[in-house]
């Protein structure tokens, strides 16, 4: 029988070769994003979203995350989806509708909803890939990582931060923040890792008797994070921290192997003797008067933004407006009734509370939003197999928390993500997926090969434009030219203004040029309806005052005391004054 050697020659048979999955680079995105780019630091004046550089460099990883799913769904030509996809599809329709509302401000709200819209497009990039069991458990592995980075961080900022030092750390208050520049923040975040690593500990057996380097590296992380929680002093992290760790004591129980449960319950204690230890023999800031509780200016705003809610609870006051109709409508209560209703809070551009925040704009489609969301997680929790249901809230419970006190998806974009990666992880535990054969997909080739190139560039201008703008505001004598470079001003819209025209504002009245103070005024007028912060009024008395205009200055003293009393607006207040504080 003659065999015919056809191998390498124009008579070979061409195959059809399919291109290989892209879990391993979606896997490699997220890694990036917990590993390295969320710890990011540059220098900034504080405040949340893209104007902490963390976020924007960790933004660069998740649009690739992102990108690597949509790529998928063009690889297979098929979408992968279940039951949860459509209702959250239909929650973000809702907390979107609200911004076509006559009274909403498109463009002061455009970042919360691409950011609420990109979370729902990671999921979708999640359900994308059919994950072994290693490649599923390595998600919430990142997120253990980057956990014990910042705890870490955290702990090399309490020991041994000089008072000078590079990052900006306040070494006497001493509540080490990590990247987060916000204590709650970092211990929701500390919290979330500690009953995650508890989960994983009850799902990773010995093998043949053997400890492994994940049994060790799990056993560390409540000796790292639980002194350090009670180092930060936050109320928020205790509760997060405990209840989610009670919620996982069934799970453990259950599931995990008495030499594991032995070995996690002594890991606790040892935790708590070193919390007691460290909070007996440091001087860290534990006094009253710096503690995050749960009252204080949240009894005041908290209710507020409830009142507003009931007030206009169809249509709310619009989308992207919470501040100023915030500090108008307090101010007006607290005029009719000053004994009985507390003035506002000043530069409050979020009440602390997640639901009373789409509430109060958006009024209760945004909310039936929520609540949808929450229903449909709620009911997939409950189809869990027996035993794990509450280990499943565990997971969820710091951040949930978190969010009905702060507001951590505005500073960390972390947190979002662990949020949505929990959501993940439940929906492929308890679900059965669909699938949608689609032949056309060249516009989302198109997309996903454009996104992380769009929003990589926007975030490296970002970051670079945030540098000038913190040497602009920190050299001395001013050098305008740091300025003039920004090359990025919408993603520092309030923060690049100030500058410019509080510059403007300084030279006018140094040099006697009128017209640049004119000019600041017009501009003042202006910004005060979408942003009135007390400085900004502060400054528009001095402008006034420098024209000889006393009456238009007294007049404007007079809305500053109404709607911030008991702040000072004399003309004798310097246009120095940040309006960050």
């Amino acid at each position: 029988m003659t065999v015919l050697q056809l191998q390498g020659t124009k008579l070979e048979q061409k195959r059809i070769s399919k291109p290989l999955p892209l879990v391993r680079f979606f896997l490699a995105s997220v890694g990036v994003f917990f590993i390295v780019a969320m710890h990011y630091f540059q220098h900034n004046p504080g405040g949340s979203g893209l104007e902490l550089s963390f976020n924007a460099s960790a933004w660069i990883p998740f649009s690739f995350a992102i990108s690597c799913g949509l790529l998928e769904i063009c690889r297979q030509k098929v979408w992968r989806y279940s039951r949860m996809t459509l209702i959250l599809f239909s929650s973000c329709v809702l907390l979107s509708l609200p911004v076509f509302y006559a009274d909403a401000d498109g463009f002061a709200v455009l970042n919360r909803l691409l950011t609420l819209w990109a979370g729902f497009l990671f999921f979708i990039s999640l359900q994308q890939f059919v994950f072994t069991h290693s490649q599923r458990q390595r998600l919430l592995w990142f997120i253990t990582i980057a956990v014990l980075i910042e705890a870490i961080f955290g702990w090399y900022q309490f020991l041994c931060l000089p008072t000078n030092n590079s990052f900006g750390y306040d070494t006497i208050a001493n509540r080490p923040y990590g990247i987060f520049q916000q204590p709650n923040v970092m211990a929701s975040f500390l919290a979330t890792g500690l009953v995650i690593a508890a989960y994983l500990l009850a799902r990773l057996p010995r093998y043949r008797g053997k400890w492994a380097w994940q049994h060790l590296i799990l056993l560390a992380v409540p000796i790292l994070t639980i002194p350090l929680l009670v180092v930060l002093n936050s109320r928020t992290g205790w509760l997060g921290a405990s209840i989610g760790s009670l919620l996982m004591l069934p799970y453990l129980y259950r599931f995990a192997a008495k030499y594991q449960q032995r070995m996690w319950g002594l890991m606790l204690l040892l935790a708590l003797a070193l919390a007691w230890q460290v909070s007996s023999t440091t001087d860290s800031s534990f006094s009253q008067d710096v503690r995050v509780t749960l009252d204080s200016p949240r009894e005041i705003h908290i209710p507020q933004a409830y009142d507003m809610f009931t007030t206009k609870p169809l249509t709310g006051y619009g989308y992207g407006k919470f501040e100023v109709t915030y500090i108008t409508q307090t101010a007006l209560w607290h005029q009719q009734n000053p004994q009985q209703y507390p003035a506002g809070v000043a530069s409050l551009d979020h009440p602390h509370n997640e639901l009373l925040y789409w509430a109060a704009e958006g009024g209760v489609i945004p909310l039936l939003g929520l609540m949808l969301a929450a229903l449909i997680v709620l009911i997939s929790i409950k189809k869990a197999p027996n035993g794990t249901q509450l280990a499943l809230v565990g997971l969820f419970f710091p951040i949930v928390l978190h969010t009905q006190l702060e507001y951590p998806f505005y500073h960390s974009l972390a947190h979002w993500i662990i949020f949505i990666i929990l959501i993940f992880w439940v929906d492929n535990l308890t679900t059965k997926y669909h699938r949608y054969q689609n032949q056309y997909v060249l516009a989302l080739k198109v997309s996903a090969i454009a996104l992380p190139i769009m929003i990589s560039s926007f975030m490296i201008t970002t970051l670079y434009s945030g540098w000038l703008l913190t040497k602009f505001e920190t050299t001395r004598p001013v050098n305008i030219n740091y300025l003039v470079k920004v090359n990025n001003p919408w993603a520092w819209q309030h923060r690049f203004e100030w500058d410019l025209h509080l510059t403007q504002l300084q030279l006018g009245i140094a040099t006697d040029k009128p017209q640049l103070v004119a000019d600041y005024i017009r501009w003042a007028n202006q910004k005060a309806q979408t942003w009135p912060r007390p400085a900004l009024y502060q400054n528009l008395v001095l402008a006034y005052n420098d024209q000889g205009n006393t009456a238009q200055a007294e007049q404007v003293a007079a809305e500053a005391q109404q709607l911030f009393p008991g702040i000072t607006t004399s003309s004798a207040t310097t246009a120095a004054v940040s309006a960050a504080k």
